[in-house]
């Protein structure tokens, strides 16, 4: 009878209800994915409160299962003190149990990066590299831990240890994959993004360049993967004025996109607004007008009448007529841009004011500037870099209009916020100093 008897007992025991942990564990996962994220909250927390008491029946790191969740969630919803304190917990309860860190430690990374706190993410993702590096040197992971750690080191400026961890990226995919895989690519652009940030302009061209041959030979001259490329250099071009060359780049991306994706689709919108762009900036306004018409009816047809996209395009046509000095036809774009706008950012204020203000209409222009610092300062905070530039070009307002003493107060605000950003980037520079990698040569 004692084989019968323990058969009982196992059915009995597996038929056992769930935990409070699993019931909410499960419950909060369930709302996520159906993003309940109310509900999701309430379960997850619930679920890392449970986890937090000991409980023998439950394996060590089923808990880690609840703070990854939940801090997930958190960084969803832009909670990123709590983020940071869960995916803390998660590397620490894993490193006690000998498993896998990378995943967490990479989850900690991103939230410390969320939260502007990069400096604090570069010896987690140093660490994160140092672990997978016994995979073996060219292991995938490896080259995607120095990708992160580069894009780490550029939020930083720290440009030449960001170079240095991208470089180790682009020889260990050379290295594992041959130098013409697409992933060899994929690090070319990451150090052309590099470069011209580094205002390195043709080594970022030569950059791009290779990368677009590689993509070119794996993927066919017509592939939708080539339209980021040829994006950077049509944006590359243009900021370079070398508008004709630019020109080229954007029309092949946008040819490409309407091949592929038909000429009414959203993807296409912002090649048409790259094109656009070129032109407006070569006082070619009669080629730019129909593109940004164009753009403007797709992400309306798509994204709805009221999204920020729309502004930003009616914006686009407002700067248009106001540079062909067509005022009256600009003013009507300008404010419904600021219809959708308003209490969200200040860009339409501002190119209000100054429509205004190349029309010696100083008390408009001076009331909307007033409006623009205004909500700004509530929508923005108060020392965000884009007020400091409206003050700039209010002071420029005030000093044309004889108003010199105001136009000085406005330049000594502008100053003390751009002194005070610097010094703050300053001292994150100088608290990541001491975790740069070795660098190579070049």
């Amino acid at each position: 009878m004692r084989l019968p008897i323990l058969f009982t007992l196992a059915l009995a025991l597996s038929a056992q209800p769930p935990s409070s942990f699993e019931t909410h564990l499960a419950a909060g996962e369930g709302a996520f994915r159906q993003s309940r994220y109310a509900e999701a909250g309430d379960q997850l927390r619930a679920a890392v409160a449970e986890a937090d008491t000991p409980d023998p029946n439950r394996p060590p790191l089923r808990a880690v299962e609840a703070y990854s969740a939940l801090c997930d969630l958190d960084l969803l919803m832009s909670r990123f003190d709590e983020a940071i304190a869960l995916a803390s917990k998660a590397v620490d309860a894993v490193d006690a149990a000998s498993g896998d860190l990378t995943p967490h430690l990479a989850r900690l990374a991103g939230a410390y990066r969320a939260a502007g706190k990069t400096p604090l993410a570069v010896p987690v993702l140093q660490r994160m590299l140092k672990i997978d590096q016994n995979l073996g040197p060219d292991d995938p992971k490896v080259s995607a831990d120095y990708d992160k750690l580069g894009s780490a080191y550029m939020e930083l400026e720290q440009l030449y240890d960001a170079w240095s961890a991208y470089r180790h990226a682009l020889d260990t995919r050379i290295s594992r994959l041959g130098p013409d895989h697409l992933d060899v690519a994929t690090s070319w652009v990451n150090l052309g993004v590099l470069e011209e940030h580094n205002k390195k302009a043709d080594a970022a061209q030569a950059d791009f360049e290779t990368a677009l041959a590689i993509s070119e030979k794996n993927l066919g001259p017509e592939s939708y993967g080539l339209t980021g490329i040829l994006d950077r250099l049509g944006r590359l071009f243009s900021g370079q004025k070398r508008y004709p060359e630019a020109e080229v780049s954007f029309q092949r991306s946008l040819a490409i996109r309407e091949k592929i994706l038909g000429a009414r689709h959203s993807d296409v919108a912002p090649a048409l607004d790259n094109l656009g762009m070129v032109y407006f900036f070569d006082s070619k306004y009669a080629e730019a007008e129909p593109l940004f018409q164009r753009a403007l009816q797709i992400w309306m047809n798509t994204q709805g009448p009221m999204h920020p996209l729309v502004a930003q395009e009616l914006d686009n046509l407002g700067s248009l007529y106001s540079a062909q000095k067509r005022y009256d036809v600009a003013e009507p774009f300008f404010k419904k841009a600021l219809a959708i706008r308003e209490t969200h950012d200040i860009e339409s204020l501002s190119n209000l004011a100054l429509l205004y203000e190349v029309q010696k209409d100083w008390k408009r222009a001076d009331d909307y500037f007033e409006r623009a610092i205004l909500v700004g300062e509530k929508g923005l905070g108060g020392d965000h870099p884009e007020i400091a530039d409206t003050l700039d070009e209010y002071a420029v307002m005030l000093h044309a209009a004889g108003r010199l003493v105001d136009a000085k107060k406005m330049e000594a605000h502008a100053k003390e916020m751009k002194d005070k950003a610097a010094a703050q980037k300053a001292a994150m520079a100088q608290a990541a100093s001491v975790t740069s990698v070795t660098p190579v040569q070049k």
